[in-house]
């Protein structure tokens, strides 16, 4: 798949995998069907939710390290600046030959061009978090993420 595919792609599934509504309920099912994911392909992640700045769901696997949270806090922080995923940040800025630092004044302390966070959008109020993995490669993150997301607003609509 060419960079332009996939970032169709991630457009696509951006505007697809949206919630109607979003309380720490959701965010505790969707943290588990995360985590079961994860588990069910033996992948070893941090998932990290947040809502508007309060963190809801956090929970690190056997395996991961505190490191991966450092990343959630980065991941998280380009998803606010961009509105976009983390990955679809750093294939899009990558495309274009940007960096973080030079094209937009940001720190690699505080922003990273990785994959696994995804833009929690709410209808009707757009961006009001995020939903995170951390612990594989970039594109695996991202998949797991979405993966995630998709299957658990497949089955919360079937009930």
């Amino acid at each position: 798949m060419t960079t332009d595919e996939q970032l169709a792609q991630m457009r696509q599934e951006e505007e697809e995998l949206r919630f109607r509504a979003f309380d720490a309920e959701t965010a505790l099912a969707l943290g588990l069907t995360l985590i079961e994911e994860a588990r069910r392909t033996n992948k070893k992640v941090t998932v990290d939710i947040t809502r508007k700045g309060h963190r809801l769901f956090l929970h690190a696997m056997e395996g991961t390290s505190p490191e991966n949270e450092d990343w959630i806090r980065r991941k998280n922080n380009t998803v606010g600046r961009f509105v976009k995923s983390s990955w679809h940040t750093a294939l899009q800025l990558r495309s274009e030959n940007k960096t973080l630092s030079e094209d937009f004044g940001l720190s690699d302390n505080e922003f990273v061009l990785a994959g696994g966070a995804f833009p929690l959008m709410l209808a009707g109020e757009g961006l009001i978090g995020t939903v995170t993995v951390s612990g594989l490669p970039d594109q695996e993150d991202h998949d797991l993420v979405t993966s995630g997301i998709r299957r658990f607003l497949s089955e919360s609509q079937n009930q």
